[in-house]
């Protein structure tokens, strides 16, 4: 009798059935957001159809790539047309901080600011891209990586990076975005170096490159 009487009144206890009451109301107010929240964010959705961005290299030239033996400076001249799409049917976009970056061999040798520019519905915009200069590269490995490419097959791979914060305009609203990531890796011929040669004497035709997106 004393334990059954004990245990009644534990599970009796005011203050607990207080605390199971306010932890109970709490998990339900918290369960009804996520509810209407993921609602809202279905709708949305469904009501824009928002795509990621597109983006292809439609032309490239490699004017000068060239590394001195000993130093290990790389001298450079590379121009690239970056294509960019917007796919979306109601939603404008707006690029800012736009930032492109060239990489060989893993490492980042050169770094091109774009001004901010703005992208209605459907809209495709040329970024043209212009590095030139020169800058050392790090390490045995990556003097080897060149030596062996302008050996084999004269071309090269570079990679292009582009960066850039958005700002989305939905009807008269403009709200912050995500910050895109564009990854194009190319296989690019370096320019016949012949003051005699005509421009594009002996050069593979270019191949418009798709690049990889993501947030």
């Amino acid at each position: 009798m004393g334990k059954t009487s004990t245990v009644s009144s534990w599970l009796c206890c005011p203050c607990r059935c207080l605390f199971c009451g306010l932890l109970s109301c709490i998990f339900s107010v918290v369960a009804t957001i996520l509810v209407i929240a993921g609602v809202v964010v279905l709708a949305l959705y469904l009501l824009f159809r928002p795509h990621l961005i597109q983006a292809t290299i439609a032309s490239a030239d490699l004017a000068d790539f060239t590394l001195t033996p000993s130093t290990w400076i790389l001298r450079y001249n590379l121009s690239v047309a970056l294509s960019v799409r917007n796919p979306n049917s109601r939603i404008a976009i707006h690029y800012q901080s736009v930032v492109a970056e060239a990489y060989y061999q893993g490492q980042s040798f050169a770094r091109a600011d774009h001004p901010d520019f703005y992208q209605d519905t459907g809209e495709t915009t040329v970024v043209p891209l212009a590095f030139a200069g020169d800058h050392p590269l790090e390490g045995g490995v990556a003097a080897a990586g060149f030596r062996k490419e302008a050996i084999d097959h004269a071309s090269f791979s570079v990679d292009i990076k582009l960066s850039a914060k958005m700002k989305l305009k939905v009807w008269a609203f403009r709200v912050p975005g995500p910050k895109p990531k564009v990854d194009c890796p190319l296989m690019l011929h370096r320019r016949n170096a012949s003051a005699s040669a005509p421009a594009g004497d002996g050069q593979p035709e270019f191949h418009p490159i798709e690049c990889r997106v993501w947030f």
